[in-house]
């Protein structure tokens, strides 16, 4: 008994996230209302409308909910990056946060594509989104600068403009390479991120954000 249930645990879930998987991508390119059931089967590799969906998820809804959750766990583990600062060196703490965001950044432009298509049809998973995706990130951007400009005595700037500022910049370059497929002015991301690096270092000296100031206590 007990070596079946090790055996049907682990295909279930392995069904379960097949589902996962074939859903978002028709509900970011069908929209959610065109998007059917039999047709996330298919993709699942599963027979079309033989009720296997249901065994997992109660209605297309709630297997919207569940891709939306599991897409906000998986970038949460990516944004835990910041986590690791301070590393002592301020253009080595930008360079790793500039790399973090713009993989976050990739990550997150299925879903964004989806809110835009879909967000006022579901305005709880969009101020879901908001939250976990937009504000939790960019507050946690500011609370770095407000600790760097307390590390360093320096008056503190207006953290959470900056903060924007910083990732919204990001933001613009990945949304204009998703959109038109082509690198901006012919930019590719090492120029970006590098010069990126340089007027952040740059806004850092303007605000008095010693360079070298030592690392602060975890």
């Amino acid at each position: 008994m007990s070596s079946e249930t090790i055996d049907i645990q682990p295909r279930s879930e392995r069904t379960r996230e097949r589902i996962l998987d074939a859903a978002m991508p028709l509900f970011v390119e069908r929209g959610y209302r065109d998007t059917t059931i039999g047709d996330i089967e298919t993709a699942a590799g599963l027979a079309p409308r033989a009720g296997t969906l249901y065994q997992h998820f109660k209605s297309k809804e709630d297997l919207l909910r569940a891709c939306v959750d599991r897409h906000i766990v998986e970038l949460g583990r990516v944004q835990d990056a910041i986590e690791l600062l301070p590393l002592g060196d301020l253009r080595a703490e930008l360079m790793l946060m500039g790399r973090w965001n713009l993989e976050d950044l990739s990550r997150r432009q299925s879903m964004y594509r989806f809110l835009w298509k879909e967000g006022d049809r579901f305005p709880e998973l969009r101020e879901l989104v908001r939250e976990a995706l937009v504000e939790m990130p960019l507050r946690r951007v500011a609370d770095w600068i407000r600790a760097r400009a307390a590390q360093a005595g320096a008056e503190e700037p207006d953290c959470e403009a900056l903060a924007l500022v910083m990732v919204q910049s990001m933001a613009s370059y990945r949304s204009l390479r998703t959109i038109f497929g082509h690198k901006p002015l012919g930019v590719d991301e090492r120029r970006f991120l590098e010069t990126w690096v340089e007027v952040c270092l740059g806004a850092a000296e303007r605000f008095g954000i010693d360079l070298r100031a030592a690392v602060v206590s975890r």
